[in-house]
């Protein structure tokens, strides 16, 4: 009896591992999206530069500006839970604190960008994921030297 209970109970520790795989591992917009957008904190925010920044990340050149976010990377991955177990999905939200951003414009030059700074609101989209994987909207709340 002993060994009959120890088998489902070693079947259900592999499944909770093998799910909690699946679902970071099909969550590519997630990455992508932290890849394109975020910021890290370790630098100081007047370091980053819109030209260096779009040449590094490989943005596509025909966009005519692209939105960078400076925080800490788990503050952008908690704006699509709903719960401690539950997550947002296929819905956008707006982020109830704002961020530092650095929004890359382009310049006539088409080579060139500039950079705009400021404490923004942002509204994201969850995607059937769950995770943020676009940035749809921003309310300006300050600017910070421009």
């Amino acid at each position: 009896m002993a060994s009959t209970l120890k088998v489902p109970g070693s079947l259900w520790a592999l499944l909770f591992t093998l799910s909690g795989l699946l679902v970071h591992g099909q969550n590519l917009s997630w990455r992508e999206f932290m890849k394109q957008h975020h910021l890290s904190t370790n630098w100081a925010f007047s370091k980053y530069q819109c030209n260096d920044l779009m040449r590094e990340r490989g943005i596509p050149k025909d966009k005519n500006y692209h939105v960078f976010i400076y925080t800490l990377w788990h503050k952008i991955e908690r704006i699509c839970l709903r719960n401690w177990r539950d997550r947002y999905r296929n819905v956008y939200i707006w982020a109830p604190d704002p961020f530092k951003t650095l929004k890359c414009i382009r310049k006539n030059s088409k080579s060139s960008y500039k950079d705009y700074k400021s404490y923004s609101y942002i509204e994201f989209h969850c995607s059937m994921n769950g995770f943020v994987d676009v940035v749809e909207d921003m309310r300006l709340l300050e600017d910070i030297g421009n």
